[in-house]
């Protein structure tokens, strides 16, 4: 079960330096963030990123891998867009005599993507958070980038997906910018995006101070539930499913040496087959010292009695990676709680999750799926609660008003509905002078 354990409190003490130096000197500290985290020297006018840089980076990306990320942008927009049809924008429903209530949902005015830097470049996560944004219909849409990991590929696809602003900036810093502003970055209101420990918790310190998040976000991590093939599955040899098994497991160790990947099976010779794989696949790998390092501390192969308690130790677990790999995946679907996003299928797995399926690959980690959704089309929304009351509705409602502003001392609202009360007494649905006194609703000294 273990994860790496983010020592929120000693990051947040690290990163309020930061968040005060941005509140009180605004892109002066961003400038100075990005010299002293990022090595890179910037001037006030290279913060946001222009029409020239936009262009350079299509000219630089060419048109064949530019195509490759308009085609994941169509994949993630279909699914988004699907998501949004079947999310219902507003309904109401009759409460009781008199009385109608309901929801509408609205796009914020504003939203921030924080789009990570580290070790690699990401333009998947910039369209994969940029896209539903757009999609549930948000005004104005900013990301913040790493100035060193700010590459074309991210620039090419800030621009497909119509982000209005593209910012060189980023770790805590960036958190700081958009939640609360600079002479060049205007403020948002809500935060989205993964990132590192520090940029976690300049996340949490801006929620603390009214600016919403999507989710506290950790290292990755993938679980996969297994069990030996019968031969029917169309594997190329006995060993193939445990080689398939430890590539997936490696997809996520490979993100850092932080990451967590684990194998639960109720067969001894998968588990085994797999642990040799890991073994001789590990050292073929551009990543091997990160993988080695997290197949250490935070991986494991879980030698169950049967699928059943493989599912009990998944809903456990509560993994942001989840791949079933059975004779019967939907089955054992249909029994999982706690996940972030379910693979199902050999034929499927987390790469494809990240790259191309158009689901959202940002997603909790740490057992946060228990409590917490992927990033989607509702994420960059709002509820707004609204009711109708006509006469009939105050006389059903009047009851409980009574009774319960008495138990709780609180008489203006008992008054509330002895005006009402009295205004539908009057055949004119109107007050006479004093009639509200002598209704006994307001007393006359």
């Amino acid at each position: 079960m273990a994860r790496c354990a983010n020592n929120y409190p000693d990051a947040l003490e690290r990163v309020r330096p930061i968040i005060d130096a941005v509140k009180k000197e605004g892109d002066v500290a961003l400038l100075r963030c990005a010299s002293q985290f990022d090595g890179v020297s910037l001037t006030p006018e290279r913060l946001r990123v222009s029409k020239k840089d936009f262009d350079e980076a299509y000219a630089q990306v060419g048109e064949k891998r530019a195509a490759i990320i308009r085609r994941q942008i169509v994949l993630s927009r279909k699914f988004a867009q699907a998501q949004a049809e079947s999310f219902q924008m507003r309904w109401e429903t009759q409460i009781c005599e008199g009385v109608r209530a309901g929801v509408k949902w609205t796009p914020l005015d504003s939203v921030g993507l924080y789009v990570p830097g580290g070790s690699a470049p990401y333009p998947t996560v910039m369209q994969i958070l940029a896209v539903p944004a757009k999609i549930a219909g948000v005004k104005r849409v900013v990301a913040c980038v790493p100035a060193k990991n700010c590459c074309a590929e991210v620039l090419v696809a800030a621009k497909e997906c119509g982000v209005d602003e593209v910012y060189r900036i980023g770790g805590p810093a960036a958190i700081a910018a958009m939640a609360f502003g600079t002479a060049t970055i205007k403020r948002v209101l809500k935060i989205a995006g993964p990132g590192s420990m520090l940029v976690t918790a300049a996340k949490l310190a801006a929620s603390s101070e009214g600016v919403a998040i999507d989710m506290p976000a950790g290292p990755s991590e993938v679980l996969i539930i297994a069990e030996e093939p019968d031969g029917s599955e169309g594997l190329a040899d006995e060993g193939g499913l445990a080689r398939l098994i430890a590539a997936d497991m490696i997809s996520a160790n490979e993100h850092g040496k932080s990451s967590a990947s684990v194998l639960v099976t109720p067969s001894r010779k998968l588990a085994e087959q797999t642990a040799l794989e890991l073994g001789r696949q590990v050292l073929e790998r551009e990543r091997k010292q990160d993988i080695l390092d997290s197949l250490k501390a935070y991986s494991a192969i879980v030698l169950v009695d049967s699928l059943d308690e493989a599912i009990s130790f998944a809903n456990e677990y509560a993994p942001e990676h989840l791949q079933v790999i059975t004779k019967q995946p939907r089955e054992v679907e249909a029994k999982l709680t706690n996940a972030g996003t379910v693979f199902l299928g050999k034929w499927n797995c987390k790469a494809f999750g990240d790259y191309a399926i158009g689901l959202n690959h940002v997603l909790p980690t740490g057992q946060g799926a228990k409590a917490y959704s992927p990033v989607g089309v509702q994420t960059f929304l709002k509820a707004t609660q609204f009711a109708e009351v006509d006469g009939q509705g105050v006389r059903s409602l009047s009851e409980i008003v009574e009774e319960i502003s008495t138990a709780e001392g609180f008489d203006g609202h008992r008054i509330c509905l002895r005006l009402r009360l009295k205004m539908l007494e009057n055949s004119r649905g109107e007050f006479s002078e004093n009639e509200q006194f002598r209704a006994g609703v307001c007393r006359q000294d």
